[in-house]
């Protein structure tokens, strides 16, 4: 399996910028547990503790679980 072309062929964007997924994928939504894991269908997943608290997208196809998350950063710093 060639994982780039996958990747590809998973998660494509319009013209916009929003992804979109491909026929017959599902998409849910998990809040990340202070450990880092989720729950999919009674299962437990690590997802990262980064994340805790945070609700990440779950996009199901076929046989795969995609986690997307994004994540805001601002950071400032003093020149002086």
């Amino acid at each position: 399996m060639n994982v780039s072309a996958d990747k590809h062929d998973s998660q494509s964007t319009h013209g916009d910028g929003s992804p979109f997924f491909p026929e017959g994928a599902n998409i849910f939504s998990r809040k990340v547990a202070r450990s880092g894991h989720i729950s999919y269908e009674g299962r437990p997943y690590f997802i990262s503790k980064a994340l805790a608290g945070r609700y990440i997208r779950l996009v199901v196809l076929a046989d795969r679980l995609i986690v997307d998350a994004s994540i805001p950063l601002h950071k400032e710093y003093p020149l002086a």
